[in-house]
């Protein structure tokens, strides 16, 4: 699949360039951040654009319209974007040059020490830029590197949840021991003027105003 950087300021851009006649378009796209500071074409979100736009992926090349009408007029084998078929009813499987590609990039986006992929990188994401099927990638990953312990995007996100929730629990019980305080207040309040009112009743409103208490 033959997707070009495009370099410089403004919209983020890639140069597609048809594997079959070197015919040129260029496509909007976003870009992924990969190990060691490098950004490249989303391969994913381009390849949609380009079928869309009536471009064909075969085995891991774009054709453009052209080619791929050529392509189907000589009865060659069609778009790989599904399995091909197998009469022995065997799974497809990743070329060696494939699998030393898959090792390659999880060296750099897998982390084994925590089990988990680096920054927002999943098995899809690997399968996306290398142009292969996700369930290569996580076979390999699962045997040479470890478990789908998912990424640093969500440990943080689960993190700052558990964090906000802890925030929430303690202003709850804070809330629930400042009620607590005025209930209690409100309560000696009540008895107070329980007993106030019965002084008033016992000695009178005149000795209550002698003594300088309001009646």
């Amino acid at each position: 699949m033959s997707i070009r950087a495009i370099k410089g300021k403004g919209v983020n851009r890639a140069r597609v360039v048809c594997d079959g006649c070197g015919r040129e378009e260029v496509v909007t796209c976003n870009y992924l951040h990969r190990p060691g500071r490098v950004w490249v074409p989303d391969a994913g979100q381009i390849n949609r654009k380009m079928t869309g736009q009536g471009w064909a992926e075969v085995k891991g090349k774009l054709h453009c319209p052209g080619c791929e009408a050529k392509r189907k007029a000589t009865g060659m084998t069609k778009t790989t974007t599904a399995p091909a078929s197998n009469p022995d009813g065997a799974l497809r499987q990743p070329t060696r040059a494939q699998k030393r590609e898959i090792m390659d990039l999880l060296e750099g986006v897998y982390d084994t020490t925590a089990e988990r992929y680096r920054q927002g990188d999943t098995d899809a994401t690997v399968a996306e830029v290398l142009g292969v099927m996700p369930g290569w990638v996580a076979e390999i990953r699962d045997a040479f590197f470890g478990p789908d312990g998912g990424n640093e995007d969500i440990a943080g996100a689960l993190g700052r949840m558990e964090a906000l929730e802890r925030d929430m629990r303690a202003v709850a019980e804070e809330a629930a021991r400042q009620r607590a305080a005025a209930e209690k207040k409100l309560a000696e309040l009540s008895v107070l003027k329980v007993e106030l009112d019965r002084i008033r009743v016992a000695v009178g409103p005149r000795a209550l105003r002698k003594a300088g208490v309001a009646a």
